[in-house]
């Protein structure tokens, strides 16, 4: 716990990094500090806040008391929320004293979860991503349990405000805000919600991928059957809720894209014709990015499934083999077996305190070798026509059948006989 949180903990005053654009507005730089509660609204008028999961206030008023900031229901603090797969939300408030009643204040607020597993070792196979390793020590995976609060006061004022965020989160969305070939309008309240909307999907697609690639590993490997169920079990679990997650984003921002179109329609200033029907069209097509990383993990579950079902299928293969290999070694013992017990050969004799070899052991051995090697040889022509055997059988006793309803008497001319 470094001397930052220490200081969190003793003053209330949480770790806050704050991204926000120059007077160019396409420009933006980060900054870094500890700011009480009560100086939030001090902040830059257009902002992302970023803050990590450790100095996210708890819920023992402190976190009421920074969401009440952004006007954000004060049941989103409680635990309930705080360890939902996701969720979203709209709070608008209009100015009631005019005639056209348009929205002067506009708060939203979103989980979007992701869970990135440990990146494959490239000896293994190349990563089919070019990410950072996000996990810590020896963890096999880490949790990102982003949640968004965003605060939009009219005329422009927009500040957005997210917790538990991947560590290069920041970094990667300034350079991205700094590409873009238009600033954003701070008219729209959901202006800063479609960049931060697309660093969200990168990193989901990060955590589809791999889960993917260890699920490939395994396909190329072929471990022994006894070795491979323990890691199908860990990668299963990771895909179920990699796709459980992604269903989850599906469903919020959906919702995102609804509340945008509602408010987008009650504003003061009109933001254009042109201008709306892109951030919708956007908002879909980020949707739909989402919802084909669903089907891709969908499909990495299938093939795990297809993993399984081939090892069961050779386990009941090396099963069947084991069996074959008993039945052979009956098959080679039966015959002496059976001649011994039948005849009582006794080829050797105790008495008077000496071992004595009948010299009629010859006999035993002409008749059990030529009777094992047919007994074998018969064994195998079954099991290579046990299927053609069977139909012939199978045609004998039904004809076996039909002469017995018949009372042994032959077909009369001119009927055929049933098969």
């Amino acid at each position: 716990m470094d001397l930052a949180h220490h200081e969190h903990e003793r003053t209330g005053s949480p770790k806050m990094r704050i991204l926000s654009p120059s007077s160019s507005v396409t420009q933006w730089s980060e900054n870094q500090m500890l700011l009480p509660l009560e100086s939030i609204s001090d902040l830059p008028d257009q902002c992302y806040t970023f803050m990590d999961k450790c100095d996210y206030p708890p819920a023992d008023g402190r976190r009421e008391r920074l969401l009440h900031l952004f006007n954000v229901p004060q049941f989103i603090a409680s635990r309930t929320c705080f360890e939902m797969n996701g969720f979203s939300g709209c709070r608008a408030s209009y100015d009631e004293t005019t005639e056209r009643k348009h929205v002067t204040s506009c708060t939203t607020w979103f989980r979007y979860l992701v869970k990135m597993v440990r990146k494959i070792s490239a000896e293994d196979l190349k990563p089919s991503e070019d990410g950072d390793e996000y996990t810590v020590n020896n963890d096999e995976y880490i949790w990102f349990e982003m949640t968004i609060f965003t605060r939009w006061d009219y005329p422009n004022k927009c500040r957005v405000l997210c917790v538990d965020i991947p560590p290069d989160f920041s970094a990667e969305l300034q350079r991205t805000l700094q590409k873009r070939a238009t600033a954003l309008d701070f008219r729209d309240p959901f202006a800063m919600h479609a960049d931060l909307v697309d660093r969200m999907i990168i990193y989901s697609d990060i955590a589809v991928w791999r889960v993917r690639d260890p699920i490939r590993v395994l396909e190329k490997s072929r471990l022994r059957m006894g070795q491979i169920f323990e890691p199908i079990h860990d990668i299963s679990r990771h895909a179920i809720h990699t796709a459980e997650v992604l269903e989850s984003a599906v469903e919020t921002l959906t919702e995102i894209r609804r509340f945008q179109e509602e408010i987008h329609a009650d504003l003061f200033e009109d933001l254009g014709k042109t201008y709306k029907l892109r951030a919708r069209e956007y908002a879909q097509f980020q949707i739909t990015l989402v919802k084909n990383m669903k089907l891709r993990s969908d499909s990495s579950t299938e093939r795990l499934k297809n993993e399984v079902n081939l090892a069961f299928n050779n386990i009941a293969r090396q099963d069947n083999s084991v069996m074959k290999s008993i039945a052979l070694l009956t098959m080679i013992f039966l015959p002496a077996t059976f001649f011994s017990a039948l005849f009582s050969t006794t080829f050797f004799n105790f008495d008077n305190d000496e071992w004595k070899v009948s010299n009629k052991l010859w006999v035993y051995w002409v008749i059990i070798v030529p009777a094992t090697i047919i007994i074998v040889i018969l064994w195998r022509v079954w099991l290579a026509n046990s299927d053609r055997i069977t139909k012939f059988l199978g045609a004998g006793m039904n004809w076996a059948k039909d002469f017995w309803k018949r009372g042994g008497r032959a077909p009369k001319r001119g009927k055929v006989a049933d098969p």
